[in-house]
């Protein structure tokens, strides 16, 4: 009898988990597409402790790499300003962690480094051109996204948003924002001023999108 109830426990303990992870997987996806959100990563690891300190070292990388020497950061000192959501994989532990725009300008005196905002970290984290074009069309559903396509498709795309692929290698390349009045356009990635003229045609495919 005691065998019988401690199987019928774990039987029952199994779709709560499931459905808890399936709850923590949305929640962090709802995170990832704030905009209010600074900068997120992930890691996973057999200790739920060395997970969270890998994953602020990779925040920390992100963050330290705008800022002069006597400027940079620990990840001591990064730790409290973030957040942090924790997902049972098998016998590993994923960390997720993620810091708000309105946390980090409280870290000292601290400039604030250009880092990709969380959509397009997204994307550039999803890589090549299938999973992308996926993804639009997962988000497009749930009405994150309004509308995309192909540079084809449209024939003024001024106003869109782009996301420009290696068409050796199918690799997002880089993103770049709708043209500014100079008709110039803002590369999101790093920050500058950029062309869609700065990429061969030939080698380079194009999705335009327009976000929620």
């Amino acid at each position: 009898m005691r065998k019988i109830i401690i199987i019928f426990t774990i039987l029952v303990g199994i779709p709560s988990m499931a459905q808890n992870r399936s709850m923590l997987l949305q929640r962090i996806n709802e995170i990832k597409n704030q905009s209010d959100v600074f900068l997120w990563d992930q890691f996973t690891h057999s200790d739920a402790d060395s997970a969270k300190v890998y994953v602020t070292k990779r925040l920390l990388a992100t963050i330290n790499r705008g800022l002069e020497e006597n400027e940079k950061l620990s990840v001591e000192g990064i730790m409290p300003f973030a957040s942090y959501i924790y997902i049972d994989r098998g016998k590993m532990k994923q960390c997720f962690a993620y810091i708000r725009k309105t946390d980090f300008s409280t870290i000292g005196n601290t400039t604030m480094p250009f880092v990709p905002d969380a959509f397009v970290q997204r994307i550039l984290l999803t890589k090549d051109f299938m999973s992308v074009y996926r993804l639009l069309q997962s988000l497009q559903s749930q009405g994150d996204i309004l509308q995309f396509g192909k540079l084809k498709d449209v024939d003024d795309y001024s106003s869109f948003d782009l996301i420009l692929f290696d068409m050796n290698s199918q690799e997002v390349i880089t993103m770049l924002s709708s043209e500014t009045p100079s008709g110039k356009r803002i590369n999101l990635v790093n920050g500058s001023e950029d062309s869609l003229d700065n990429y061969p045609t030939k080698m380079t495919a194009v999705i335009w999108y327009i976000q929620k």
